[in-house]
């Protein structure tokens, strides 16, 4: 068995299975415990419905106890794992500041040292203001509203997002750039970042490049968000596109540029799941991108899927208490 299983050295990962897929995680820590191997640093990200929540997917949309909270957060601890709580509305009001649920997640969160994804200023200031400490993430959303559709601030030349990213290194603990920018500037003009220890590349969006669509999107997952009963339509550019147009404008980050960007100082990495996905096709799909899985590595994949998977998921289903159906992909 090699002792090599890390793709990428000195890197920390956000993977976005809170709320839905988090007993993937341990899973694949237990699994690599067994072959004696390193552990990369994780952090887990996601969000359940609420009026902060902004237009990413909830896993979850019932409301958690707070016993039932507390216990998931305890159970990521044991593996290192710190939780990612993705409150990235782009239309928070200081109205919205005073909902009870959400700021009951907020404070639990606070309990257990989370991190906080937010496109809001406001509500960046007010997570900043109630602690301090608190890491808060730019999300890569922000920058696509700035630079995509025909509601753009401003064309996405390298000056003016470098520019725009260099601003938000001054306001937010960590940056999430755009996987343009990612892929197709940063590798080849990374001098010009202030900070880029601070930056995030989300390697496998699944978006083409530049969607004119991707703001829109985002403003209608929102709206279903925060009332998921509503008759609303959205239709993604790629379902009318041929393969081969897809393909071509992919964001996909391949080994070599990955590579690239970690030499020139990128610490931090961001793999997102597609919702509602199977659990070994997310899990296939992790390990590919995280780890080496030539040669017999392979069998850790293997012992992953067969064994520790369905092990994990009735794990955390006693850990957490799952009483409340919260967690129903897991039965």
């Amino acid at each position: 068995m090699t002792n090599k299983l890390n793709k990428y050295e000195n890197v920390e990962w956000d993977l976005n299975l809170l709320f839905q897929y988090d007993a993937l995680w341990p899973a694949i820590c237990k699994t690599i415990k067994r072959f004696s191997l390193p552990i990369p640093k994780v952090n887990l990200y996601g969000t359940m419905s609420n009026i902060w929540a902004g237009g990413q997917i909830p896993g979850v949309y019932g409301e958690f106890k707070q016993e039932t909270l507390r216990n998931l957060f305890n159970y990521l601890k044991e593996f290192d794992t710190t939780p990612t709580l993705n409150f990235a509305s782009s239309s928070i009001t200081k109205e919205d500041l005073k909902d009870k649920y959400a700021n009951f997640i907020l404070e639990t969160a606070f309990e257990y040292n989370s991190r906080f994804m937010v496109f809001s200023e406001i509500l960046r200031d007010y997570i900043k203001e109630k602690n301090p400490n608190a890491t808060v993430i730019s999300p890569a959303i922000k920058a696509s509203f700035r630079f995509q559709g025909p509601d753009k601030i401003e064309e996405p030349t390298i000056e003016n997002e470098t520019n725009f990213y260099n601003k938000l290194l001054k306001e937010y603990d960590i940056v999430v750039v755009r996987p343009e920018y990612s892929k197709n500037i940063l590798p080849y003009h990374h001098e010009y970042i202030d900070d880029i220890s601070r930056l995030e590349i989300l390697i496998n969006q699944p978006c083409i490049q530049n969607c004119p669509k991707m703001p829109d999107h985002y403003r209608y997952l929102e709206k279903l968000n925060v009332n998921p009963d509503q008759n609303l339509q959205f239709r993604c550019v790629r379902l009318d596109m041929p393969y081969i147009i897809l393909y071509q404008n992919n964001l996909m980050h391949d080994e070599e540029t990955i590579k690239k960007l970690i030499q020139n100082g990128i610490k931090h990495i961001a793999i997102m799941s597609k919702q509602n996905s199977a659990f070994n096709s997310i899990l296939y799909e992790t390990f590919q991108l995280m780890f080496d899985t030539t040669g017999s590595n392979h069998l850790i994949i293997a012992e992953c899927i067969t064994d520790r998977l369905l092990e994990e998921i009735h794990i955390f289903n006693d850990k957490i208490g799952n009483t409340e159906g919260l967690f129903s992909i897991f039965s």
